[in-house]
């Protein structure tokens, strides 16, 4: 047996290893393209929304969102950063109405979005299971990192929390995904504060859940996970394309 054959067994087991250890397989793609930011691109969602207040209790709201990549500029640092103009409607047969314009920015090691005036830090890279950063390191609204087991309500310590899961999108199964768990804080006497958000390769944001939920902690409704004020959120991508 030559040295070639003789190595082919143990050359084998390693790349099946390498193939189930949870990262993913490489394909020679960059990061960013869990993010993909070009002028014309368009996704729209489902949204089921919830919204809780003491003064008009429980408010339930489906709608569909559109998110547009509608212009770019380069910005000071030298990169570029793409405007994104938002619209709702109620359901398919009403135009969309504009809401409001956030911008997005795909940095060398990070991916930056400004929701109105406040950044969030929502991908790093290079993508890596368990990978952790603080989302809101460009904001005013703390968090460090010094979070720790991200158990304070004040932190938003992200962290990739799979890699690779199928996500069924129509009749289709992806199976490039990022899922990203910005906050999973339950506190059953005083606040709820679960995030996640799923981003496949080429495709971007496909789904987004919250639940922001503060409780009553004032006379006997301690303790009883009575809600206060705070919302529930369900977002999932049903198109997405160029205009």
């Amino acid at each position: 047996m030559n040295s070639a054959g003789k190595y082919l067994p143990f050359f084998l087991l390693a790349l099946l290893f390498w193939q189930c250890s949870g990262d993913p397989e490489p394909n020679g793609q960059s990061d960013a393209a869990y993010f993909p930011l070009t002028v014309g691109d368009f996704h729209i969602y489902d949204v089921a929304e919830t919204q809780y207040s003491l003064i008009n209790g429980q408010e339930d709201f489906i709608y569909q969102l559109k998110m547009a990549v509608t212009d770019s500029f380069k910005n000071n640092a030298g990169g570029t950063t793409y405007v994104i103009q938002r619209y709702v409607r109620d359901n398919m047969s009403e135009s969309f109405s504009y809401t409001d314009t956030w911008s997005a920015r795909v940095e060398a090691n990070q991916v930056v979005v400004a929701e109105g005036n406040i950044s969030y830090v929502r991908l790093v890279f290079p993508i890596s299971l368990n990978r952790s950063w603080n989302g809101n390191a460009l904001n005013s609204l703390k968090g460090d990192e010094s979070c720790g087991d991200n158990k304070n309500f004040t932190c938003d310590l992200y962290h990739i929390e799979s890699i690779g899961i199928p996500y069924q999108f129509k009749e289709e199964i992806l199976t490039e995904t990022v899922e990203v768990v910005q906050n999973n804080n339950i506190d059953p006497i005083v606040k709820e504060d679960v995030r996640k958000e799923i981003y496949v390769r080429n495709i971007g944001l496909v789904y987004k859940e919250s639940s922001i939920l503060n409780y009553c902690t004032v006379g006997s409704c301690i303790g009883q996970q009575q809600i206060e004020d705070g919302y529930t959120l369900k977002q999932s991508l049903v198109e997405y394309g160029k205009e």
